[in-house]
């Protein structure tokens, strides 16, 4: 599976310079890509969204830190660095995030893909006023949350309801 996982590694590595036709050497054709936007069924899907993806964006390219891995699944954490003509004013933003495979090993290929990311954090917040709220927000949940424990005489749910 290290060679698997490596090739995809280097696809992601440099984004905009994938050929998408390159993914044929890692992906099943009847691969399932998930991420928080879309589940996309079947490699001409996938090298479709990915060749629109890197048509809108300026620079994009993934850096892994972290593997996981058995016989059939890998997760791959990663740090994405990206730039939007549309969003931060076009500065270069950086997204954490982890991509769960499934892999088919006797063919060598992901069967599998799902990319786990903050979405709001990607785009909601790049955006001027929607960021401030989206901002705005976080903020109080996270204030509010230190404010008001829950307390050990707070009883459950389960205890309410006797």
């Amino acid at each position: 599976m290290a060679p698997l996982l490596e090739k995809l590694e280097d696809l992601y590595g440099d984004f905009l310079a994938m050929d998408p036709r390159q993914l044929r050497d890692v992906y099943a054709e009847s691969v399932i890509f998930r991420d928080p936007i879309h589940t996309l069924r079947g490699l001409p899907a996938v090298e479709d969204y990915f060749a629109g993806m890197a048509a809108n964006l300026s620079e994009c390219r993934f850096v892994f830190d972290q593997t996981l891995a058995s016989a059939d699944r890998a997760s791959l954490w990663w740090t994405m660095h990206y730039r939007h003509p549309k969003l931060a004013g076009g500065k270069l933003l950086s997204l954490r995030g982890a991509s769960l495979l499934t892999i088919d090993p006797t063919a060598e290929r992901v069967l599998e893909h799902e990319d786990i990311y903050d979405l709001g954090a990607m785009v909601y917040e790049q955006i001027p006023v929607l960021g401030a709220v989206v901002n705005l927000v976080k903020g109080r949940l996270a204030s509010g949350s230190r404010r008001a424990p829950m307390s050990a005489a707070t009883p459950s749910r389960g205890e309410e309801m006797r």
